[in-house]
């Protein structure tokens, strides 16, 4: 499998993942920035897609639970997956960021966003 096609298997498990939080009523949206370090986090030829699962648990769902459990994010939000660059070792990394449930659509800065709606 090439890098290339991990876009659409991450946007696959992010689906499910998106499933999972239709019971707390949470939407899941992405950026293709998001897609792109989550496929090459989970690039590995010799092991398919199995590194990919793997890599939305550790970055993705473990850290929205955790968000929930701490009462970042509750029910009705919009939660945005993106990527920026870490200060303290300037490697892109991930971002949670809630937005307003109001909005049908994204702010300027996210408007590539992908995801479900």
């Amino acid at each position: 499998m090439k890098l290339s096609h991990f876009s659409n298997t991450c946007i696959l498990q992010l689906d499910r993942v998106q499933q999972r939080l239709t019971d707390k009523k949470i939407t899941l949206k992405y950026t293709e920035k998001a897609i792109s370090l989550l496929g090459s986090l989970g690039y590995d030829p010799a092991y398919g897609a199995r590194p990919v699962k793997r890599v939305i648990q550790n970055y993705v769902e473990n850290e929205i639970s955790k968000s929930i459990l701490r009462g970042d994010f509750n029910q009705d939000d919009v939660i945005l997956l993106d990527t920026e660059l870490r200060s303290s070792d300037s490697q892109e990394g991930f971002v949670f960021r809630k937005l307003p449930a109001r909005l049908g659509s994204f702010p300027e800065e996210s408007e590539k966003a992908v995801g479900v709606a």
